[in-house]
């Protein structure tokens, strides 16, 4: 029989109250996933800002700088912002980023004179700044919520906060258009989302004073290390089907209501039907992506994806809808077919870095992306040359994946020998 003393430290065991798992979706996790999703939409409203500088009688290589400086201030600045901000609290960062990009949006309808383009540029510099603080610290405090082993599941909710805006801003913005009068006020009213995430602050305030990374030269990621990945990881081409794929996608998305105004199809449509598609994709296949030949469906995917940018640029009217869901379905499958690529080939030392690299290509797109097509327009070739781009761009994407694989192939054997 057991003693005393057993029975007393066995009740104390029972006593004491056991702790409840983690939960993913804690209050930090949907505070800060509705932070995401404001700072997204913030991005999706200018849609038809390229739209509104025609309007203005802005050259085309001026739209695409114009489109452009935003996404290079936000690849220039968010490597900075993660190495000073993240190494101290975030709290001030992010409020100071909130107003200043809510002062910006309602800057733009006020945009006149002798000297519009200076100043529409210098709102995009200081708004791109902005947008840099704020998305590298809700991203990384976002993150820093997810329960271990229930990382799969937090980033399929992460990624809907990049979807989300695309396909309720630009539908809804469709309809409001006419009653506000312009895209300047459509920009501006977008500016009102600032209150809602100034009050957010006030709950997370606690858990945004604490620094979110070590102090410097612990873990750090310098410029050097970025070079290596890039030169000596093996993942040059993969990092290039990156960068064009997602070009293709820049294309798409701040092209697509000029392509509409030459072919009569609705853009609402096209942001709603493409972004609901990735969701059902992600939502229902998600546990079938990892079973899937990667080199074998990337390529079948960018062939695909090329076709729908020349049907959207030169096909019938009603197949643009049937042709919205085909390039849902394509982007569904290829970017976290993309993103497994880089995470398969990459060491646990160097899964982190790889990482960065491949999100600074899809920064580095929404720079070049608009460039690209300001420079087709200015040519000549109007929007339907614009989409013909994204067309080789993607197909560009498919031709880097395949010698990729050949030189994979290659190694293969002359290891095998």
């Amino acid at each position: 029989m057991p003693c005393l003393a057993d029975l007393q430290s066995r009740a104390k065991r029972w006593d004491k109250p056991l702790e409840p798992p983690q939960k993913l979706l804690s209050r930090d996790f949907i505070l800060l996933f509705c932070m995401a999703m404001c700072s997204n939409s913030y991005i999706a409203v200018f849609y038809s800002f390229e739209q509104w500088l025609e309007g203005l009688g802005i050259s085309p290589n001026w739209r695409g700088v114009l489109l452009s400086s935003l996404f290079a201030m936000v690849l220039l600045f968010r490597p900075l912002a993660s190495f000073l901000l993240l190494r101290r609290g975030t709290l001030l960062a992010l409020l100071l980023s909130i107003v200043v990009s809510s002062c910006v949006m309602l800057a733009y309808p006020y945009v006149r004179g002798e000297h519009i383009v200076g100043i529409i540029w210098l709102l995009r510099i200081i708004q791109g700044i902005a947008l840099a603080v704020f998305s590298s610290c809700v991203v990384a405090v976002l993150v820093s919520c997810i329960p271990k082993g229930q990382s799969a599941r937090g980033f399929a909710l992460f990624s809907l906060t990049m979807l989300l805006p695309y396909s309720i801003i630009p539908a809804l913005s469709e309809r409001i258009l006419p009653l506000l009068g312009g895209e300047a006020q459509l920009f501006a009213l977008t500016a009102t989302l600032g209150l809602p995430t100034l009050a957010m602050l006030i709950p997370l305030a606690p858990r945004l004073r604490r620094p979110e990374m070590p102090p410097a030269g612990e873990n750090s990621i310098s410029g050097r290390a970025l070079w290596q990945a890039v030169s000596h990881s093996g993942l040059f081409f993969v990092y290039a089907a990156c960068l064009t794929f997602s070009i293709m996608t820049v294309l798409a998305i701040f092209f697509m209501k000029g392509l509409t105004s030459v072919t009569g199809a609705h853009p609402a449509w096209f942001f709603s039907t493409y972004t609901i598609t990735i969701i059902l994709v992600r939502l229902f296949g998600s546990n079938r992506l990892d079973t899937l030949p990667r080199y074998r469906v990337i390529t079948l995917c960018s062939g695909v994806l090329a076709c729908c940018m020349l049907v959207l640029a030169w096909g019938p009217l009603w197949a643009f809808l049937p042709i919205t869901c085909v390039y849902g379905l394509g982007l569904g499958l290829l970017y976290p077919l993309l993103a497994a690529a880089v995470y398969d080939r990459s060491t646990p030392p160097t899964r982190s870095i790889n990482s960065n690299v491949m999100m600074s290509t899809f920064d580095a797109s929404g720079m070049l992306g608009p460039l690209l097509g300001g420079l087709v327009i200015q040519s000549g070739y109007g929007y339907r040359g614009v989409f013909t781009a994204a067309a080789v761009t993607i197909t560009l994407s498919g031709c880097c994946m395949l010698i990729d694989r050949m030189r994979m192939s290659r190694r293969a054997r002359r290891d095998a020998l």
